[in-house]
């Protein structure tokens, strides 16, 4: 082999091969977003590393006749949406929304506020005991 067809063999043997995949997202104002990571994980200090799991059918409805039938209505817990939270605990005290994640608040029976913490889907990724809300909070 000649010596100029040895050196390009050499440099494609050691040059890396660069590869990235694109995702096109959108963002919270309806913009085109591009990114070298999924858009279910968030790119401003996310510590996400997925989707929140779905909730599963089934197991749903099956709570949701079993509640219905003792009068009960059920706590929100992960994997439920926003419309399933307010049919539960109605309307929030007040919600708070940062960096297009929602918050709403509640005060329970006991007086101890509650929050309920929903993804960019309006799905539910928390319930906790709120800490003191912050200024930018607004009442619904």
């Amino acid at each position: 082999m000649n010596l100029p067809g040895t050196l390009l063999l050499a440099l494609l043997v050691a040059s890396p091969v660069a590869v990235a995949e694109i995702y096109k997202c959108k963002d919270s104002k309806g913009n085109d977003k591009y990114q070298n990571f999924p858009c279910q994980i968030d790119s401003i200090g996310s510590k996400a590393t997925a989707a929140a799991p779905k909730a599963d059918p089934a197991a749903g409805a099956a709570l949701q006749a079993a509640t219905a039938s003792a009068g009960v209505r059920p706590n929100p817990m992960p994997g439920m949406r926003m419309v399933e939270v307010r049919d539960a605990w109605g309307a929030p005290k007040r919600t708070s929304v940062n960096r297009g994640v929602e918050t709403w608040f509640y005060l329970g029976p006991d007086g101890i506020t509650r929050e309920v913490r929903f993804d960019r889907e309006g799905t539910v990724v928390a319930v906790n005991e709120a800490a003191e809300a912050s200024p930018t909070d607004h009442e619904e």
